[in-house]
């Protein structure tokens, strides 16, 4: 879910050109990826540990019986050469036979495998990697951000003006009134709620928060 906040975004391209336009996005990056951090570089080595696999397709009519040992020695190609070979350089093979074979991208299929933690998309030139991991206090966010959605929803069907102060009394587990003490002040700042009250009888409207539920009561002050 959108609402939850991640940590970073890693954004890696190797051209000069698109890492300028990136830059230049950033803050726009930050706000609609819901992250608090946007990273651009050139290195994706350091998020994803490479494998390279031959590709039958293209090699396997050339080679014919040394397609066999071609594709082991291609499989245990290293990472300096693959980063070669997806920087448009040609890497050489050479086989028992005596048979010299030029590597590039069209011949060796290139395998990203993400580090823990990571979840990295690559389309073209660019390699998007999101930081999955979930710190208590962007839990907490996140459990926070679904309750003012909640609240702005319960403004708009009790007919409340945008500019309208409201009273706020919330109740739920003990998880989400850590929530709510942690993060107080953007819930009053967010909703325009001059108070903001703790109860321990859920009794009011329902705001899901994953899978747990807050509860809210709002007045007009």
């Amino acid at each position: 879910k959108i609402r939850q906040p991640l940590a970073s975004v890693q954004l890696i391209t190797r051209k000069p050109e698109e890492q300028e336009v990136l830059r230049r996005m950033e803050d726009i990056l930050r706000e609609e990826l819901n992250v608090k951090t946007v990273v651009v570089h050139e290195k994706e080595e350091d998020l994803v540990e490479y494998h390279a696999k031959a590709n039958f397709r293209v090699l396997g009519k050339e080679l014919g019986p040394d397609m066999k040992e071609a594709a082991t020695k291609i499989a245990a190609l290293g990472s300096e050469e693959i980063v070669r070979i997806l920087n448009g350089e040609i890497v050489s093979l050479v086989l028992q036979s005596g048979k010299t074979i030029s590597l590039d991208k069209d011949r060796v299929d290139i395998v990203r495998e993400e580090r823990q933690g990571l979840k990295v998309l690559n389309e073209g030139t660019l390699t998007v990697a999101l930081d999955t991991t979930i710190t208590p206090d962007l839990l907490y966010e996140g459990y926070v951000r679904d309750l003012i959605r909640g609240i702005q929803n319960a403004r708009k069907e009790t007919g409340l003006e945008v500019t309208d102060r409201i009273a706020l009394t919330i109740s739920g587990d003990e998880d989400l009134r850590a929530a709510l003490d942690r993060f107080d002040q953007l819930v009053a700042e967010e909703t325009l709620a001059m108070k903001i009250e703790w109860s321990s009888q859920a009794i009011g409207t329902p705001v899901e928060a994953g899978e747990k539920t807050w509860t809210v009561n709002l007045a007009k002050v």
